[in-house]
């Protein structure tokens, strides 16, 4: 990338917006002028880039057309109020929220899946980048696809508390410190995360399916639209603090074998396939440290050789799920696009 441009990163104080900062500064991306965006509440704390000391300003009273392009981490009320306007300043917005991704005419990206639709994204100026959940498992999914057609597939998700923002992080670490100290989770707590497994994540909707088994159904069949596959989710809350895992079996028409699966995961880049029996390498605690990647482990055939693959993902949901997929964006639009 020859040039530098100037950003906005909106959240810029949650897990996510602290995370993209990092890999900005980690990818040596070229950043003319970074600008710091959050709410009342976070405006005037400092943040380090490059060397520098950033002040936190306002979103809501910021000028988008100072930048080329705008991210949005702050979550969908945030990005309903605000991205159009910064679309409309001629920034083009990258949001990480669910506000947009259900718009037939705005692009959902999962980079290295479907980057050709990063074509159409100065047609609206927003790019809506897919959940973390979703890039998990199209990653793996899609090279599969170079093996025919994927018929059916059924996940099983077990979903970090940090999948609620820092919120869900406090709330794990307090309930467990009050748990270890004799006392009770909280008044305040709805349900019990910590030292415990919840079988509902989301909304309950009337289909009898949950808001985040939902999102991640709906994203995938529009990504991979064409596929003539069914999908199947049901995902859980366990008390991990970063770190999804996806317990996937997938059927493709031409059947799949592991050898075949190895060679199509294990691209040297930040995906690898993992040939050991350590299961704490297999874990969500192996993701919080070092670079961001997802693991595939425990790939099995079927046993009555219907073709039928199982395997085990695991990736760090806030750096590699969220963050990296939208940076990943930025540069994919910075290269051929902008």
């Amino acid at each position: 990338m020859d040039r530098s441009i100037n950003l906005a990163i909106v959240g810029a104080t949650g897990l996510v917006g602290e995370a993209i900062i990092k890999l900005l500064a980690d990818r040596k991306f070229p950043v003319g002028e970074l600008f710091v965006l959050a709410s009342e509440n976070g405006a005037g704390s400092k943040i380090a880039f490059a060397g520098k000391t950033l002040t936190v300003r306002t979103a809501e009273d910021f000028d988008f057309s100072q930048v080329e392009v705008a991210l949005f981490a702050a979550g969908a009320s945030v990005s309903q109020a605000l991205a159009p306007a910064a679309a409309e300043s001629g920034a083009v917005v990258v949001d990480l929220s669910p506000a947009y991704r259900y718009e037939t005419d705005i692009p959902l990206v999962v980079a290295d899946v479907n980057d050709e639709m990063l074509a159409h994204a100065r047609e609206q100026n927003l790019v809506a980048c897919a959940d973390a959940s979703t890039v998990q498992l199209l990653r793996a999914l899609k090279p599969l696809t170079e093996l025919g057609p994927l018929q059916d597939v059924v996940v099983t998700q077990f979903q970090a508390a940090s999948a609620t923002g820092k919120a869900g992080v406090d709330q794990l670490a307090q309930q467990s410190v009050r748990l270890l100290n004799g006392l009770s989770p909280s008044e305040a707590a709805q349900a019990q995360i910590a030292f415990n497994v919840l079988p509902v994540s989301g909304q309950i909707q009337e289909n009898g399916f949950t808001s985040e088994e939902l999102k991640l159904m709906l994203e995938t069949r529009r990504i991979l639209a064409d596929q003539p596959l069914s999908i199947q989710v049901t995902t859980v809350r366990v008390p991990v603090f970063y770190g999804y895992g996806q317990s996937v079996t997938v059927r493709s028409m031409q059947g799949l074998s592991a050898a075949q699966c190895h060679a199509l995961w294990d691209d040297g880049g930040d995906m690898s396939v993992q040939d050991s029996d350590d299961p704490q390498a297999m874990s969500p605690v192996a993701m919080v440290e070092g670079e961001p990647v997802m693991r595939l482990s425990r790939v099995r055939e079927e046993m009555e050789a219907g073709g039928a693959l199982s395997y085990f993902s695991v990736a760090d949901n806030v750096r590699w799920g969220a963050a990296l997929n939208a940076v990943k964006i930025v540069e994919k639009l910075l290269k051929d696009y902008l």
